[in-house]
């Protein structure tokens, strides 16, 4: 090589290492940074290939686009505590399945309406002597076809006593079929042959992206972005973007079978009866997965009880404000899903709690909001808080699971007839108080509760509050 090459090439190497170290130095000063200013974004999730995606075991963090707690995910790839698949003799599990609404990133752990429900069934002794458990399996973002696959694969091998299905009609419905999806997720999603029988849909499994997450070199991205606030960055914008871009499609580019949403996340059309064929298809797919996961946790010799959610809409402070909203928006009746998903399950014999109109009515009465967080400026977050919209805050929690566990307490599985205040002597010794709640109101004027047989089980209406200990 002549002198001119050498100088040449020694001129390139020069050029690479300086850029490799100006490289190197600018990611330790971004890094450094955003540590500086706080920032700290953990990737709470992993691909999938059964469920689409899954907690990522371990991660940990804080998170903050709407209200703010810290959050861990355990072995088991869900936000809880640590817990033995093998159940000990002494201890009565309860199981729930569900979405965002469930797994509850926006208040503390023991906020959420499923530690809210382990320490009243505690008191209310449901678990006839032995120690209560409530296992949260929920995950955000999950449709009732990921539940299902959930339960059948994983959950069932903690050997539950109960399996609470916690149903949000708002998205549950569109959720698990893909033509009405507005995430256009990686995951499995459902259709009804002729005979009404479940196909699978898992081409997501298949696809160019699902396949790169699920890659080696993602996934060591994600262990690494564990110690770089860089990385983490990077993701926070990715998801900016998405958020951005789902926006901006909402109005126009949606074809007409999706539906404008009355929040984020949420779809107009489970107010009304189905439009369109894509509709009536998906409230069958739904109903369907429903009856399988009851039939597939009776065969588990466990109890099933499906929990219909409410949404921000549906319980306002001020039934006025709501009823205008439904009015402005063309929303024919703000609890046909709720009606319908109770009708179905009486019909199919499922046992059914339907939570939106008793909270509509705890909400008017105590002038509280039940869903959302005040409106407040964060540095380097989603800033997803509104006040009357999105998830439940920790009053909302505490309301669902009061009466999650108060008819579950009210309607023990091994004595179904008795009443809650003669079987608790313990408690009455501890001098717990019951208060007939608005449920009981509500419950005995329009029965909500399907028994096993498909009959009635609200009784006389006389639904009790447990308020001792755990309660605020």
């Amino acid at each position: 090589m002549s002198a001119s090459g050498r100088n040449v090439a020694d001129r390139v190497l020069v050029f690479i290492r300086n850029a490799i170290v100006v490289g190197l130095f600018t990611l330790l000063l971004m890094e450094l940074a955003l540590r500086a200013i706080g920032f700290s974004r953990v990737e709470l999730y992993e691909p999938d290939p059964l469920i689409g995606w899954s907690g990522r075991p371990g991660a940990e963090g804080t998170y903050s686009d709407e209200g703010g707690a810290e959050v861990r995910i355990s072995a088991a790839g869900v936000r809880d505590r640590e817990r033995g698949v093998v159940k000990p003799r002494d201890v009565w599990r309860v199981a729930v399945l569900g979405d965002s609404y469930t797994e509850a990133l926006q208040v503390a752990e023991d906020k959420r309406f499923t530690s809210v429900m382990e320490g009243l069934l505690a008191v209310c002794d449901a678990g006839g002597g032995r120690r209560i458990e409530v296992l949260n399996f929920g995950v955000s973002g999950f449709g009732t076809a990921q539940e299902y696959l959930l339960l059948k694969h994983r959950v069932l091998q903690y050997a539950p006593d109960v399996v609470v299905l916690a149903f949000l009609p708002g998205n549950d419905i569109t959720d698990n079929v893909r033509a009405l999806d507005p995430s256009h997720a990686s995951r499995p999603y459902v259709t009804l042959n002729d005979g009404g029988q479940i196909v699978w849909d898992r081409s997501f499994e298949n696809t160019r992206s699902f396949r790169i997450r699920s890659s080696a070199l993602f996934r060591a991205v994600l262990s690494l972005s564990d110690f770089s606030r860089g990385i983490q960055a990077g993701f926070f914008v990715r998801d900016i973007w998405r958020r951005m871009r789902s926006v901006e499609e909402e109005p126009e580019e949606k074809d007409e079978k999706m539906e404008k949403t009355v929040e984020q996340g949420l779809s107009d059309g489970v107010f009304s009866e189905p439009r369109g064929s894509e509709w009536l298809q998906a409230w069958k797919v739904a109903e369907r997965l429903i009856e399988e996961i009851s039939n597939l946790t009776a065969q588990s010799k466990a109890r099933f009880l499906l929990v219909t959610l409410s949404s921000g809409i549906q319980v306002p402070p001020d039934a006025k404000h709501s009823a205008e909203t439904a009015r402005r928006r063309g929303l024919a009746n703000l609890f046909y899903a709720d009606d319908r998903s109770h009708a179905f399950a009486v019909q199919k014999r499922i046992e059914v709690l339907s939570l939106a109109r008793p909270l509509a009515e705890y909400a008017q009465r105590k002038k509280v909001f039940l869903h959302g967080f005040p409106r407040t400026t964060r540095r380097l977050a989603m800033n997803m808080n509104v006040l009357g919209s999105g998830h439940w805050n920790e009053e909302g929690h505490q309301a669902a699971g009061e009466l999650i566990a108060g008819y579950l307490c009210l309607r023990p599985a091994q004595s179904p007839g008795n009443d809650v205040r003669e079987r608790f002597p313990s408690a009455r010794a501890r001098k717990a108080t019951f208060e007939v709640s608005l449920l009981a109101g509500y419950l005995g004027a329009r029965p909500q509760a399907a028994g096993p047989n498909g009959a009635d089980r609200s009784g006389s209406g006389r639904e009790v509050m447990l308020r001792q200990g755990v309660h605020r």
